[in-house]
Order: C-alpha cells, then sequence, then structure tokens
C-alpha cells in the first residue's frame, strides 16, 4: 500500500495544478480515485448525448465507453474493421459530439496541456468543435514545463503506444525517441493548450492514481 504521506503529496501537487488550469480558464476538478471521477463524469455528461473519443487509454481504462452506453449514451470512435471514408466521417463526427473524451500527454504544473497525434483528428477535437471538452490526466501525466511535457510525449507515451500499436518505429527498439521518417510514425501532430480556446467548454478531471500512457 502507498504510504499515505506520499499520496498526500500527490493529492497536493495536483491541487496546485488544478489552480494553474484554472487561472489559465480551464474548469478542473481534481479527485482522489478513479471511481470517484468516473461518477463525477457519468453525471457531468448524464444520458442521450453524443460522445465521441480517439483512442486514449486512459479513458478506455477507466471503462468509460460501457459506462457511458450503458448510461444511454451515443459513442462515436472509429473502429477497425472501418474503411478510411468511415473512420473520416466518424472523426467528423465525434468533433461535433456534445462531448469529447480524451487525454493529455503531459500537463504542466503551470498549467498547459499537449498532445500528440498521429493523423490530426484528437489533436483538433480537443482545441475545437465539440460542445464541451473533458480531459482526464492521472498523476503520472503532471510535469515540471513544457519541456518536459515535450520530452515526457515522445520518449514516454509515444513508445507506449508504438509498443501498443504494434508499429515497428525505431524508438521501440532504442526505447527513446528517433525522430523517426517512417511510414509507421505516430508523431505527427502536436497541439498545445496554453490558455483557454475561447469558443471551447473545458473539463479537465485530474486523479491521483496513474492512468495511461
Amino acid at each position: 500500500m502507498e504510504d499515505a504521506n506520499k499520496r498526500a503529496f500527490k493529492l497536493k501537487l495536483l491541487e496546485n495544478t488544478a489552480e494553474a488550469l484554472k487561472k489559465n480558464g480551464f474548469g478542473t476538478a481534481v479527485f482522489e480515485n478513479a471511481p470517484s471521477a468516473v461518477k463525477h463524469i457519468l453525471g457531468l455528461i448524464g444520458s442521450g448525448k453524443k460522445v465521441g473519443m480517439g483512442g486514449s487509454m486512459t479513458v478506455q481504462g477507466l471503462g468509460l465507453p460501457e459506462a457511458l452506453q450503458k448510461a444511454g449514451n451515443e459513442i462515436i470512435t472509429h473502429t477497425p474493421e472501418m474503411s478510411p471514408r468511415e473512420r473520416r466521417q466518424t472523426w467528423q463526427r465525434a468533433q461535433a459530439a456534445d462531448f469529447y473524451l480524451a487525454s493529455p500527454q503531459a500537463v504542466t504544473a503551470g498549467g498547459e496541456m499537449i498532445f500528440i497525434d498521429a493523423l490530426g483528428n484528437r489533436a483538433a477535437s480537443v482545441v475545437f468543435g465539440p460542445g464541451k471538452v473533458v480531459l482526464l490526466a492521472g498523476i503520472n501525466k503532471i510535469v515540471r514545463d513544457l519541456d518536459e511535457g515535450l520530452w515526457r510525449m515522445r520518449n514516454v507515451a509515444a513508445i507506449a503506444n508504438n509498443i501498443r500499436l504494434k508499429r515497428n518505429n525505431p524508438c521501440v527498439k532504442t526505447g527513446k525517441c528517433e525522430d523517426c521518417a517512417t511510414p509507421e510514425r505516430i508523431c505527427n501532430a502536436v497541439a498545445m493548450l496554453w490558455k483557454k480556446p475561447r469558443p471551447t467548454d473545458y473539463e479537465v478531471v485530474l486523479i491521483n492514481e496513474e492512468l495511461g500512457y
């Protein structure tokens, strides 16, 4: 079991990060554990909504697609069997959904967020389009500044996703970003949220557990 003092320190880190996010214009909530965060999100979205999402391992790991669908919501996300045209149409529908769920690869102590994307659909959706963007991050996503966030994005999150997707990119073999130019490269687009874009409504959910990549 994790030491109580260490867990309290992590919770304080999340609370300080939440204050920085709020100063940057983002709605923010902090939760001690995953079940309480899931309960909050289910209450926030309710039922009868269109909910877009990409391939976030944090969202998947929390069981949100199943829970939201069970609550009577329509989940809009791509599936492996879709054709390229169907995928594009699905991404466009997801971007115009009532809610869009995603997870940043890094959240800085200064209240900034970084997203990396292979195709650009997720990066676009977290910036503009949905009625409300809900961003989830565990304690493992918190970094000191943008430099550390960019390093984490390329050398932790991207490598883990390359392994998950069985991509034969150089970083899988070397354990560090090689800034490759392979056809299977997944690090093609980066979105940085420094301050809240005015037309978009956000809820950033910080959780005192290690979640996703």
